[in-house]
Order: C-alpha cells, then sequence, then structure tokens
C-alpha cells in the first residue's frame, strides 16, 4: 500500500477468520517495531508472538480471573459495569490468529534521577520529562499496525488486559524486571467492512504559530 493509505485506512479489528499468517509475514510486521524511534536509542522492548492455542487459552483464564476478582470487590454497580465493560474488551483475544506481546524492559532514566536529586517532585519530574520508554513502546507498536495493515491483517492495539500483568507473566514466563505493555492480536480481518470510528478534524487537533 501507499504510505499514506495505510494510515488513512488502518481501523481497529477484533474479529478474524481462521487463516494462519506466516512467520515470514510475522517476523517483518515485528522488524517494523524493531526500527521505531526510541529514547536514547535504548530499544528496551521484546516481542512475543503468540500462535499456540492453549498457551492463548490461559491468557484468557489470567485475565478473566483477574477481571472476577476485581467484580467481586466492587463497591456498587457503576464500578461493577465499568470492570465488566473492561473485561469484555479482552475476551476475543482467544479467537485472534496470532497475539504480540509487547513487553518493556528495563531502562535506567539518568535524567529523573537527577532531578530527583535536585528536589523536584514526582509529579512535577513526570511533567518536565514524560515516560520516553513508554513514549518508545508506543512507536513500535504504532509500526506494528501499520505494518500489519500493509500486508493485508487487521490488528487490535489492547490495553484491558494488561489488568492481569501479574499472571500474564507467569503465563508467558516473563521475568519480573521486565513490563507488559500491551498485547495486539492480528489476523485477517473475517469482515473488513466494519466501522471505523469518527476522528477529530484536523482544525480540532492542529494549531498553527507563525
Amino acid at each position: 500500500m501507499e504510505f499514506f493509505n495505510v494510515i488513512d485506512t488502518r481501523k481497529t479489528i477484533r474479529k478474524y477468520n481462521m487463516d494462519i499468517p506466516p512467520q515470514e509475514d510475522i517476523k517483518r510486521i515485528i522488524d517494523a517495531a524493531r526500527l521505531a524511534p526510541s529514547a536514547t536509542n535504548r530499544q528496551n522492548w521484546q516481542f512475543i508472538a503468540i500462535y499456540n492455542f492453549e498457551l492463548k487459552t490461559k491468557m484468557m483464564d489470567a485475565i478473566e480471573d483477574t477481571y472476577d476478582t476485581l467484580i467481586e470487590k466492587a463497591q456498587n454497580d457503576e464500578q461493577k459495569a465499568k470492570l465488566k465493560a473492561y473485561k469484555n474488551y479482552s475476551m476475543f483475544l482467544g479467537a485472534a490468529p496470532v497475539v504480540i506481546a509487547a513487553i518493556e524492559t528495563p531502562k535506567q532514566n539518568t535524567i529523573d534521577e537527577i532531578l530527583a536529586e535536585l528536589g523536584i517532585q514526582e509529579d512535577e519530574i513526570l511533567k518536565m520529562h514524560p515516560d520516553s520508554s513508554l513514549l518508545s513502546m508506543g512507536a513500535a507498536i504504532e509500526n506494528i499496525s501499520l505494518a500489519a495493515h500493509a500486508l493485508g491483517y487487521g490488528t487490535c492495539w489492547m490495553c484491558a488486559p494488561v489488568m492481569a500483568y501479574k499472571k500474564l507473566q507467569e503465563v508467558l514466563n516473563i521475568p519480573a524486571e521486565n513490563k507488559i505493555v500491551s498485547l495486539i492480536t492480528l489476523g485477517t480481518p473475517l469482515d473488513n467492512n466494519s466501522s471505523r470510528p469518527i476522528k477529530k478534524s484536523i482544525e480540532d487537533i492542529m494549531k498553527i504559530i507563525k
């Protein structure tokens, strides 16, 4: 696809057919993530492409158990409804041919340490120096979404399942010092006619200062 056409036509896909993407395509997609910009070029990321049905089932069970525990602790119906909604956002994961776990590996944040030593409070440091490592992960995940679309696949960039990060790290054998940032489902769209949410206009989000 032509580059801007990829951006213009990409949309979130949650329903997939049973075609299994070849590993060569998945490697090409994750290679696009590898080439994303990262803060101080630390490239502190890893990606796990999960095909195995039993492993995906264990991931689903971990997510369901975590949300069910939280729902039991809900203090009112509004909390319970919101938790159930987030749970539902996660439950199509097992039907995706491939799930990619985006993992942030440790990175020493020298600037933040210096600012703390200068007596600057944590909330102010976050405003002065946003989480550059997480921003880097976002750039890599965006590359995954665009590369997959360019190859004819659909993806869904998921944060709701990360609520179960402790159990997911056990299931995927991820060291405790690493952090699951997102799960991305991937496959050939079951119905490519699904709608795309309305986006804000360029006038709504852009300002030019001459």
